[in-house]
């Protein structure tokens, strides 16, 4: 019964991982391509001077790879937990 639990748990702790890496490569997919979208045809037609552009996009990019770091690594240490009730 415990061996079951213990595969259960491992399972349930594989998927939650992957999902976490998942929404961290959707997060950044979804930065790019609003970038490309949004951001740069924005430039074109305000354009704005280079401060601007610079703080534009680092009031973008900041918060998105701040998200994208958190969910990577709460993706790695699920991945060391499973390890841990493993051992």
């Amino acid at each position: 019964m415990v061996t079951i639990l213990l595969l259960l748990g491992v399972l349930i702790g594989v998927v939650s991982a992957l999902v976490f890496a998942a929404i961290g490569a959707l997060t950044m997919l979804g930065g790019v391509d609003a970038t490309r979208g949004q951001i740069i045809p924005g430039f074109r037609t305000d354009r704005p001077g280079g401060a601007e552009r610079l703080l534009t996009l680092v009031g973008f990019w900041l918060p998105l790879i701040i998200v994208v770091a958190f969910a990577i690594y709460t993706g790695v240490r699920i991945v060391e937990m499973i390890l841990a009730a493993l051992v």
